[in-house]
């Protein structure tokens, strides 16, 4: 009985989840209302949707979460990340962040919110907050462990981290964000090889 009632509960969040996605993309945050999500998920009752999320930012926060940092597999593949002792398992700990940032960004349905954000942001300044705490901070905390624990261990220059996560975080993000700039039919999502020279840089940087 508890299993299927979870169940119940998990799907009936992934067809609110799925429903707020598709409108936000079709009309933009503000424009999308409570009511036209519930028609659009087939549920009747907004104390349904109530019951999940406290409101329609909840439910926006939870969109960006299920593309990103709760990607099927992401969070299990970031946990399994060893802590670097040498300058080589440095490298490959920071190519598969880079590898698994990079492909999670190039997803169909990461971009086309991006810029939804982007185009809202001026009329609804805290989208873009929300989008920093929800995917971009969270980014950078891991980056962040990873060279604090290798800095500890004294196997890389004592470097400015902030430059770095950035470097690092918005080295990937331009390699995607021309899709923004480029007709739909000419942009082509950016090889993985990409994520790995950006942290050979990133790594030159970082050899003592």
């Amino acid at each position: 009985m508890e299993h299927r009632q979870n169940r119940r509960t998990q799907q009936t969040r992934e067809r609110l989840r799925a429903a707020a996605h598709r409108l936000f993309l079709q009309q933009g945050y503000l424009a999308t209302s409570i009511d036209a999500i519930l028609a659009e998920a087939g549920i009747s009752s907004k104390e349904t949707l109530y019951r999940h999320y406290a409101n329609k930012e909840a439910l926006f926060v939870d969109v960006l979460s299920h593309l990103t940092m709760e990607q099927p597999g992401f969070s299990e593949k970031l946990a399994a990340l060893p802590t670097p002792h040498d300058l080589p398992s440095l490298r490959q700990a920071l190519t598969t962040l880079a590898r698994e940032i990079l492909s999670m960004m190039s997803q169909p349905g990461y971009l086309p919110l991006v810029r939804m954000i982007i185009a809202e942001a001026p009329r609804f300044p805290q989208l873009g907050t929300l989008f920093f705490s929800t995917v971009t901070q969270r980014g950078l905390a891991i980056i962040t462990a990873l060279l604090q624990a290798a800095r500890e261990q004294q196997i890389i220059a004592d470097i400015d981290f902030d430059a770095v996560t950035h470097t690092l975080l918005g080295g990937l993000l331009t390699y995607v964000i021309m899709s923004l700039v480029l007709a739909e039919e000419q942009a082509q999502p950016p090889a993985l090889d990409r994520a790995d020279a950006v942290v050979e840089v990133i790594m030159r940087a970082l050899t003592p």
